[in-house]
């Protein structure tokens, strides 16, 4: 892995950072992103003394807006000339209904805009990548239908699982799109449920019913295996090619959320 380039969204806390530390301890050159300064230079330096790898950087961004995802852009842009895998694993879920810097309901903003959005930013780097490999964190919670006519959820908010249910979906529904289109670059694209874990966002919301964060190896096993070395466009569970919500494999559907993130986030895929 030494020369590889992985970034990790979200990755100061739960999952995204236990992946990081698996990353690192290979060798690769490791991009720990989180919206807290503090934290992220805190994870940064962690990781560094724990894997004996200095390559492992900082970059800080808040996706509660657009133009938070734009900035991480650049300034990966500015430090690195390519990116073999991203991770989308940022994530959130709202007990209550908020609202973004650009208006739209937070839960939908942070989990689908931004990793849309971020993925067209740096595609032209994933496209110089060697082997390049993009990974949208999804889950097992996913819902099993799709209202167009209410992506915000401005009324019925509830405990705010419906929303972060439907995030999940549309992850899916749009990596399903994402693996077609960049297969021309000789990228897979994949999407997966990272498992029942007792992160901050499972105790909030579910309670204490998964494994440890440190037995959470299902993200790094897809971003490093040479299992999946050639699978594109697959939904894992259990580190096992799974069927996701019947409704993410309609078509049409997939093209009108796909139309619908374009005009929101203005992200250019060609």
């Amino acid at each position: 892995m030494t020369g590889r380039v992985f970034l990790i969204t979200g990755s100061t806390d739960g999952i995204g950072k236990h992946t990081a530390h698996l990353i690192a301890k290979l060798g690769a050159t490791v991009l720990v992103h989180g919206r807290s300064p503090e934290r992220v230079q805190l994870t940064q330096l962690e990781i560094q003394q724990q894997s004996g790898n200095a390559n492992v950087h900082g970059y800080v961004a808040d996706f509660a807006s657009l133009e938070g995802v734009r900035q991480l852009s650049r300034d990966i842009h500015q430090n690195h000339s390519s990116l073999d895998v991203l991770i989308n694993n940022a994530g959130v879920l709202e007990t209550k209904r908020m609202e973004s810097a650009d208006g739209y309901e937070m839960t939908f903003a942070v989990n689908v805009l931004s990793p849309f959005y971020l993925t067209s930013l740096l595609l032209d780097l994933l496209k110089k990548g060697n082997a390049p490999r993009l990974i949208n964190v999804a889950s097992i919670s996913q819902a099993c239908r799709i209202d167009f006519d209410d992506l915000q959820f401005q009324m019925n908010y509830g405990n705010g699982v419906p929303a972060y249910e439907l995030s999940k979906l549309c992850n899916i529904m749009f990596t399903y799109m994402m693996a077609e289109k960049f297969q021309p670059y000789g990228m897979t694209v994949n999407t997966l449920d990272p498992g029942t874990v007792n992160t901050k966002m499972l105790l909030k919301s579910w309670g204490a019913i998964g494994v440890s964060v440190d037995e959470a190896d299902y993200e790094y096993n897809l971003a490093t295996s040479s299992t999946y070395d050639n699978v594109t466009g697959k939904y894992f569970v259990y580190n096992q090619d799974a069927m996701s919500s019947h409704v993410s494999y309609d078509k049409k559907k997939q093209q009108k959320l796909w139309d619908i993130l374009v005009k929101i986030t203005g992200a250019k895929f060609d």
